[in-house]
């Protein structure tokens, strides 16, 4: 079970005011993930750590049938708001860890994870990737971003174990876990499995990972 305390606590008492402007002021326009999800003709999508749901928002008012989850049930009752205030259905949206997300075998299209492996010990990053390939059907696909490290991730207060997780210790990201990504590193991340990267720049990386008709996930 991946670690969930840092954004359980993160979720539980967040600035309200920075939140109501973030999700204000979110670029709910189509972007490449979205086009390529409409080449690949998916419907049903799964936003894999969905925090307050502004993905999972941009996604549904896009088109797609959208489900959700979080580990911080917090984060879920404020996803299932924001899209309920729209009209968009929130049944599909629950509390549940990204290692363990009780979704029956191909259940979506496709699943996006934005800015949550790289937020996790690489071992469990791994893991994980295997569960989100479980739940997309045959054919499907995983998008994930990855992000380098930066000036900010360096300055903030942590060790670096031996598989190369940042381990925060104290400042604002006390408890929380990241691992800055290579090329090298993704491929350990994904087992192997077949990839493209969609970008590939200074910042960070976008990733599809893709599943074959005959694969088991």
């Amino acid at each position: 079970m991946a670690d969930n305390t840092f954004w359980d606590r993160s979720w539980k008492s967040p600035d309200r005011d920075k939140l109501s402007v973030y999700i204000e002021n979110f670029d709910y326009s189509a972007d490449s993930v979205i086009a390529f999800l409409h080449e690949r003709g998916c419907k049903s999508l799964c936003d894999a750590g969905c925090g307050c749901g502004v993905y999972s928002l941009k996604l549904a008012k896009h088109g797609f049938s959208v489900s959700g989850f979080d580990i911080s049930e917090d984060a879920v009752n404020q996803a299932k708001h924001l899209l309920s205030e729209e009209a968009y259905p929130t049944q599909d949206f629950r509390c549940a860890d990204i290692l363990m997300t009780g979704y029956p075998d191909g259940s979506f299209d496709a699943v996006i994870a934005r800015d949550v492996l790289d937020h996790m010990a690489i071992r469990d990053g791994a893991a994980a990737v295997k569960e989100l390939l479980r739940i997309v059907q045959p054919g499907g696909c995983v998008l994930m971003t990855l992000d380098r490290t930066d000036k900010e991730y360096e300055s903030e207060p942590h060790t670096v174990n031996a598989d190369g997780d940042y381990l925060f210790s104290g400042g604002k990201w006390n408890g929380m876990v990241f691992h800055p990504y290579s090329p090298e590193e993704i491929s350990r991340l994904v087992g192997g499995q077949d990839i493209k990267l969609m970008k590939s720049n200074e910042s960070g990386f976008l990733v599809v990972i893709e599943k074959g008709d005959a694969s088991n996930g």
